[in-house]
């Protein structure tokens, strides 16, 4: 398992990291859905506490951080000051920081598609020419239409699936797929490891760290079928 740096609470446990926001988010809220997560960072494991401010946000960040690429994030990260095309001058949080493992940084707005106006995209363009090239390389627009619901649950899922390391079980499914060649379903690459259940989870880590393609479109389940990448 990644080391984890951290303080360690009396029973042993050590303890994500505190936010690295330069804005503190307000956690109460009548109309929004408002709370914690934690991030782990890529290159050394460091776990981080991270602040949301919607379920759009949250899924976001679950979606930003599954991916192969995934080196970093940090909510809140920085403000853009911005001249609009009438020459307003105006002020601008930046949602999500996104690192990527290549070393590019992504400058992340999050907004439901339905509140994505003509005016909210001329001001992110705004924005957009005014972001410092020393904090973010790019300003990219995600909303509730830039992924799918079947796709937020299966980096729902692989986030669960990743908290505790199971390498017996992650050499299995290598093995395995030495074996077995061409084409099968998730349910009989688990039982060919001879796992069950532990089998399975380690075919759904190998899914979205890079080691198995799936075939099948939608929910990642028993029934999807995969193959071995290529080396």
């Amino acid at each position: 398992m990644n080391a984890i740096q951290g303080a360690e609470n009396s029973s042993g446990v050590t303890l994500p990291l505190m936010s690295r926001a330069a804005r503190k988010v307000a956690m109460r809220s009548r109309f929004s859905c408002r709370g914690w997560t934690t991030v782990a960072r890529k290159h050394d494991g460091h776990r981080f506490q991270i602040q949301f401010e919607s379920l759009l946000e949250l899924l976001t960040i679950h979606m930003a951080t599954t991916r192969p690429n995934f080196a970093d994030l940090i909510e809140q990260p920085f403000e853009v000051q911005f001249i609009d095309a009438s020459g307003k001058k105006g002020r601008h949080h930046i949602d999500l920081l996104v690192t990527l493992t290549d070393g590019r940084r992504l400058a992340v707005a999050v907004k439901p598609a339905a509140k994505v106006t003509d005016v909210f995209r001329e001001k992110l363009g705004a924005i957009k020419r005014h972001l410092p090239s020393e904090l973010a390389d790019d300003l990219i627009l995600v909303t509730d239409q830039s992924f799918t619901r079947a796709q937020a649950q299966n980096a729902l899922r692989y986030i669960e699936f990743s908290k505790h390391a199971d390498q017996e079980a992650d050499r299995a499914l290598t093995d395995a797929l030495e074996k077995r060649k061409g084409i099968v379903s998730m349910a009989d690459l688990a039982t060919l490891t001879g796992l069950a259940g532990r089998g399975y989870r380690a075919a759904f880590r190998a899914a979205f760290e890079g080691q198995i393609q799936v075939l099948s479109e939608g929910l990642i389940g028993e029934h999807s079928l995969v193959k071995a990448r290529a080396a």
